[in-house]
């Protein structure tokens, strides 16, 4: 009997089994995980936008804030996929690296939106 490949509408992986062959991935799941990994990444990036600008972090505090929060989202993505990060994604990096610059934008117009808000105004 054949080792079977998982992969259900959550997941986008399979194992790879006894004789060697590759794992097969779902592109429509594998498209849905990245489209719910943007949609974080941007809420996240805004998040923390009105968190730095309402705290006053100004130039390279700011960004070090925007890049530990990026960790701390792609720790809690681990958590979340039950620390199998196969099962969902080709890439283990994926959860850092995915939409860093358009996040980072998001962020920059956040925190000076807020910064200018709170403690110029």
């Amino acid at each position: 009997m054949p080792p079977r490949n998982r992969a259900n509408s959550k997941g986008a992986a399979a194992t790879k089994d006894d004789e060697g062959r590759q794992p097969v991935y779902s592109e429509m799941a594998m498209r849905n995980n990245a489209g719910v990994l943007e949609y974080a990444r941007t809420c996240q990036a805004a998040g923390a936008g009105i968190a730095s600008g309402i705290l006053g972090l100004t130039a390279i505090p700011g960004f070090i804030f925007y890049f530990v929060t990026i960790l701390i989202q792609a720790a809690v993505w681990e958590w979340k996929s039950g620390f199998s990060w196969g099962k969902y994604f080709m890439d283990r990096s994926s959860s850092v690296t995915h939409s860093l610059m358009s996040g980072l934008f998001t962020y920059i117009l956040f925190w000076v939106f807020f910064y200018g808000m709170v403690h110029v105004y």
